[in-house]
């Protein structure tokens, strides 16, 4: 597998997990991009890789996840 092969592949697992964050329910509500990223970071995703799963600048993450660890 050459590096185009691999980016494409992982740009399409972001996207991926992406539409299924967006889609999961907790209480008939949708995860707030807080939660989405708290899931994430929990599972092992490092703040660069939160901001491509989910398009956002790496500082907004790193904002978010700041405030999520000052939260519990």
């Amino acid at each position: 597998m050459d590096s185009d092969q691999f980016k494409t592949i992982a740009k399409r697992l972001d996207v991926i997990i992406s539409l299924l964050l967006q889609s999961v329910e907790v209480d008939g509500r949708k995860l707030s991009l807080r939660s989405q990223i708290k899931h994430l970071s929990e599972m092992g995703l490092r703040p660069i890789e939160i901001a491509g799963v989910l398009g956002k600048n790496p500082g907004y993450i790193n904002k978010e996840l700041v405030a999520i660890r000052r939260e519990s």
